[in-house]
């Protein structure tokens, strides 16, 4: 699902968000490394247009896939890939400015959330994404009846694209493309893509 080589920056990037190194499954199916759970999220969304989830316990942050839109879809997709720790989102409307530039949505800026940055002066005590040691959670995507058009997950191969095609579950793994074979997706968020992984265990 992911290059396995050690010193990766992209593995190094999601270690140190989830906690441990990635172990590969098997199987030649995509797998979205995430477990869905009741939302138990902050009702923060931005609705602009290059979002972020954040971690609201220490402020660590990571790329929300896709572009910004739906509040209750971004939260969402946060959550699944961080379901052990409440989430918000902000986005920005200037990719060039980050997370600087991003606001919740009543237009709090990101230095303003009250765990900013936290997560680079010490670790908080049971703030992971998973609730564990551990990585996420391995769930077959192919079953997955969440997904839409657009959405983005990981595989063994990298970052695909889920193309809707096929009215399911079950998918087929046609039904996922590489970034660059899908060609509504920004191509500011493809080349954050080429810097996404998820690290599991």
């Amino acid at each position: 699902m992911f290059p396995s080589h050690s010193g990766s920056p992209l593995t190094d990037f999601f270690s140190a968000l989830f906690g441990g190194r990635p172990s590969y499954r098997s199987s030649d199916q995509p797998r979205i490394l995430v477990t869905p759970r009741p939302l138990d999220v902050a009702p923060s969304y931005s609705g602009g247009g290059h979002g972020f989830c954040v971690r609201t316990c220490d402020g660590r942050y990571f790329p929300l896939p896709g572009r910004a839109g739906v509040e209750k879809s971004d939260i969402a997709q946060c959550a699944a890939f961080c379901p052990a720790a409440k989430m918000t989102v902000v986005s920005t409307s200037d990719p060039a400015r980050g997370i600087d530039g991003a606001v919740t949505r009543e237009g709090k800026p990101y230095s303003e959330l009250p765990n900013a940055y936290v997560y680079r002066q010490r670790l908080v005590e049971g703030c992971t994404c998973n609730g564990k040691v551990g990585g996420l959670t391995h769930v077959d995507v192919m079953e997955d009846p969440t997904l839409k058009r657009g959405d983005v997950v990981m595989t063994r191969e990298g970052s695909r694209v889920f193309t809707g095609k096929t009215k399911g579950p079950p998918y087929r793994t046609a039904d996922f493309v590489e970034p660059s074979r899908f060609p509504e997706l920004p191509r500011s968020m493809r080349a954050r893509l080429d810097e996404l992984t998820v690290a599991s265990r």
